[in-house]
């Protein structure tokens, strides 16, 4: 009976343990598209899924899903889990894996990361690179995926209050998101910034999330500097990123 009682006690001190080292948080999102006259629709839903283990290593697990006319003009459902560790405060993907359905094609992304390094990409279904501008191997490194990228957005202290370009590959694209400044005003911080594109681009095709000519990023100007909204431009597209609360 002592043995059980101190199994059954030991059992629960992990517990409350691994609770308390482990955070977890979800949230909603909505993108929003809109054209010259127009009202803005809804296009995309994302949810996100966080988990920080011990303050060293997180897990992002995020779904996205098309919404309204979108769904039947360019469907699209996926999900996808990255793993990582945190280092100095910050977001360092390990492996990135992106499974979804986009016009009734199921496909596949998968990264793997060492010291900055890609080690390991798989694709399914492969894709032709030829047709596609050249990404040079060392212009892989030191890259984040899409998703840590989106993670870092929501906090303004990860983007080093938006004074570090950030490199992202997402295993087609190569792009650098660079900031242009940081502006307070009207109890609101905005950071400015743009897309530079390194390779993996089809020359005919303009996709306002991959190709911006313009990108801002809003947080609130208190304590915590919440994240308000995302708004992205190309030529007339305009794109936001709003929080379902």
């Amino acid at each position: 009976m002592k043995k059980i009682l101190i199994t059954v006690y030991c059992s629960l001190l992990f517990v409350n343990y691994s609770l308390a080292d482990t955070i977890t948080e979800e949230r909603e999102f909505i993108l929003y598209a809109k054209l010259p006259i127009v009202p803005k629709i809804s296009v995309l839903q994302m949810t996100i899924d966080l988990s920080v283990i011990n303050k060293s290593e997180f897990e992002l697990k995020f779904n996205v899903k098309s919404l309204n006319l979108v769904s039947y003009i360019s469907n699209i459902n996926g999900k996808g889990l990255v793993k990582g560790s945190i280092k100095q405060n910050n977001y360092y993907p390990e492996t990135y894996q992106y499974d979804y359905v986009r016009m009734n094609k199921e496909k596949s992304v998968f990264l793997k990361y060492l010291n900055g390094k890609i080690i390991e990409e798989i694709f399914t279904p492969q894709f032709d690179k030829s047709k596609l501008t050249p990404i040079q191997e060392k212009d892989k490194d030191n890259t984040i995926d899409p998703a840590t990228l989106f993670l870092k957005f929501l906090d303004l202290k990860k983007t080093y209050k938006c004074s570090h370009d950030i490199m992202v590959y997402d295993g087609k694209r190569r792009y650098d998101i660079v900031f242009n400044e940081m502006e307070i005003k009207d109890q609101m911080i905005e950071c400015s910034a743009w897309q530079k594109r390194i390779g993996g681009y089809k020359k005919d095709k303009i996709d306002p999330l991959t190709n911006a000519d313009l990108v801002k990023i809003r947080y609130k100007d208190s304590l915590n500097n919440d994240f308000l909204g995302f708004y992205a431009k190309k030529g007339l597209i305009e794109i936001t990123i709003d929080e379902i609360n």
